[in-house]
């Protein structure tokens, strides 16, 4: 398998577990959306912003540029401004995914970090780390959902395949 037929894939899986994730998040109210449950530092609002945030900057690194900093909630207060914006954004992140070849995504990419000092990986890695980095703020929304006894989709990569397969219903 090419290195770009396996990020095309996690990228499906990745936007696939999103999507359950925000509509599950549908049915909260703001305050629930908004509360900080115990021993977390952030709310579930919050850590869809951060999951939002992430993957707009780690785009922009790739296309020349260096943000100094994530989104503020001023920036998209609501839900749906940011399901709204991740939409725009997963179209964006195909199309650069889709320009591709496997020779770009072995380049050496120097990006510079919020501390100003520059780094650099291959770009393959770079996109491999955002569904990964995902996967983990979605257990972190998992767990969340769990202590306020409200229901969360399964969203394990083993799933998404059962289901792509026809093996198992949505």
């Amino acid at each position: 398998m090419s290195i770009k037929t396996y990020l095309e894939g996690i990228y499906d899986y990745n936007y696939w577990a999103n999507h359950r994730y925000l509509k599950a998040a549908e049915s909260l109210t703001n305050e629930q959306l908004f509360q900080f449950p115990e021993n977390r530092s952030t709310s579930i609002h919050g850590i869809f912003l951060h999951m939002l945030s992430t993957e707009t900057i780690w785009l922009k690194r790739w296309q020349g540029e260096a943000p100094t900093q994530e989104f503020s909630p001023v920036d998209f207060p609501t839900l749906p401004s940011i399901r709204d914006r991740w939409v725009e954004l997963e179209h964006q992140m195909r199309s650069f995914l889709s320009a591709q070849n496997e020779e770009s995504l072995q380049e050496d990419m120097v990006c510079t970090g919020f501390n100003g000092n520059p780094f650099h990986l291959l770009l393959w890695q770079m996109m491999a780390h955002v569904p990964n980095h995902n996967t983990h703020h979605r257990s972190e929304l998992a767990a969340m959902l769990t202590s306020m006894e409200i229901p969360h989709p399964e969203d394990e990569a083993v799933q998404y395949f059962l289901i792509k397969s026809g093996q198992r219903k949505e």
